[in-house]
Formats: structure tokens, C-alpha cells, sequence
């Protein structure tokens, strides 16, 4: 079996007919494992006697592991969901890079120049039609994505998410650039520098370098790590489409249950008081 390790990335679905249809795809994905169905459910399964609220219809249920490792939501907290990022909506993701160290996430959009925009500004930070978006992957707590097909729901679970919000690093640069002018500026020149006596100390070759811990170390390896560049396609791409049916389960064979149904109700019972 073949891995990749660079990230899949599949996002937002289909309030309507709960197809997933949103799909962004990284370069060089490679499908991983075989998949297996979770369940067939029967009414007969569910529901022993009469109710008053009898069951309709019934799907079979099954799970896809192909795309499994390469699988992540991307969610926009700022933004409605009823306008994504998508050519069809004439804001298209323009580009988007990941740093796979520090899970840090870019995400390149266009923005409407027309309305609301200082173009001075823009000039100024080098970002003339365009605003980043930046988040970090987390791993996934339980997140699954699904669709419907031919009668039958297939799952993938999700192995991470990340919320893109708007970043302004471009607006930090300029400001930190400026404080060191500022700063170089109150220097004076003339006035003659003061003596001091410095004490000399011997380091070690392991004491050469600065040590940081904590938030500081990891901001700091995030900083010096490089952004690898990704390739995105939007939603309605012959690619998108095609990486899409991996998402369908390849078996139907059917699935041995690991618990009965009086167990599986009391876990449900037990995370719902959680």
C-alpha cells in the first residue's frame, strides 16, 4: 500500500441532500487500506414491537478507510456557508500551502477590490487582491464525512480539522519594520558610547544556541519551518470528482457487531451525560 505525506483535504457539505460536494485536494495523494462495512441495519434489528414512530427506511451503512489518513475538514468561522470559496461562486481558493511540521495551514482568497478596500493599503502590505487565511490542523474528535450513494451511506473518518480565519502577518511585518526604523532613528550617532566592563564565559558546543520551552519553542520552530505548496482543486474539477468516489466503501461484506444492542444504547446514554 502506498502513503502520502502530504495532506487531503475535503471540505463543507451539502445541507440539501447531504452529498458531500466541497472538494479540495492536496498534490501527490496516494489511496491507503481497504475499507469495511460498518452495518446493515433491518428494522427488525431496531425495533422489536409496535411504535408510534415506526422507521420508514433503512440504509446500509459502511466504511471507507481508502481515504482515511488524507482526510481534513477545513471550516471558515467568519465566513456564512452559504458563500464558499469556489469558482462557481466566483471566489475560487487561489492558493494554498501547509507546513506539515506545526500543522499551520495558508489558504490564499481573492478579495473584492470593489467594495470597501483602501488601495493604498494594499499597495502598501503587497496584498493587492488577495487576503490570506491561516488556522492549525487539530486531530479529528470523532468528525466523519459521509454521502449517499446508490441507497447506501458510506463513512470515511476524518483525521483532522482546521479553522481558517483571516491572518494578517503581512500587517506584522510592516509594523515590526517600522519599529526598527523608528528604533534606529532615536539613536544618536554623536553621543560617544558608554564603557562597560563585560564579563567573558565559556560555553559548551550544546549552549550555542538560544533555548526556548513551551509556546515560545513550538512558535519558534513554526517560524523557521518552510511552507510547502499545495495544489487545490476546486469543487467542480473532473479531479475533484474523481477522487470523490473513494469515498464510497470497495466491500460488502457484511459486518460482526462488537456489542449488542443493549450495550451499544447504554454508550450512547453514557457519552450523551458526558
Amino acid at each position: 500500500m502506498e502513503s502520502s505525506s502530504v495532506p487531503f483535504i475535503i471540505k463543507e457539505e451539502d445541507d440539501e441532500d447531504h452529498v458531500m460536494k466541497e472538494i479540495s485536494l492536496a498534490s501527490d495523494i496516494a489511496a491507503s487500506a481497504q475499507s469495511q462495512p460498518i452495518a446493515d441495519l433491518k428494522d427488525s434489528d431496531i425495533l422489536d414491537g409496535d411504535d408510534e414512530d415506526p422507521i420508514v427506511r433503512s440504509y446500509p451503512i459502511y466504511l471507507s478507510s481508502r481515504l482515511a489518513s488524507n482526510l481534513h475538514i477545513f471550516q471558515y468561522p467568519v465566513r456564512p456557508n452559504t458563500r464558499p470559496y469556489t469558482g462557481s461562486q466566483g471566489e475560487p481558493v487561489l492558493d494554498i500551502r501547509i507546513k506539515p511540521d506545526s500543522s499551520l495551514v495558508h489558504v490564499d482568497v481573492p478579495i473584492d477590490t470593489t467594495k470597501f478596500y483602501d488601495h493604498e493599503k494594499g499597495e502598501k502590505w503587497g496584498a493587492v487582491d488577495r487576503q490570506t487565511l491561516g488556522g492549525v490542523m487539530n486531530k479529528s474528535e470523532g468528525y466523519m464525512i459521509g454521502i449517499f450513494k446508490d441507497g447506501e451511506l458510506h463513512l470515511t473518518p476524518v483525521k483532522g480539522t482546521c479553522q481558517l480565519r483571516p491572518s494578517f502577518t503581512y500587517v506584522d511585518k510592516d509594523v515590526q519594520a517600522e519599529k526598527e526604523i523608528a528604533r534606529s532613528v532615536k539613536q544618536d550617532p554623536a553621543k560617544p558610547k558608554e564603557i562597560r566592563a563585560v564579563q567573558m564565559t565559556v560555553k559548551s558546543s550544546d549552549d550555542s544556541s538560544p533555548r526556548h520551552s513551551g509556546a515560545l519553542a513550538a512558535r519558534k520552530r513554526a517560524e523557521d519551518e518552510e511552507f510547502v505548496e499545495l495544489h487545490w482543486y476546486d469543487k467542480d474539477t473532473e479531479e475533484a470528482w474523481d477522487l470523490a468516489e473513494q469515498l464510497r466503501s470497495a466491500s460488502r461484506e457484511p459486518l460482526i457487531p462488537a456489542t449488542t444492542k443493549e450495550e451499544y444504547a447504554d454508550l450512547i446514554r453514557d457519552r450523551s451525560n458526558v
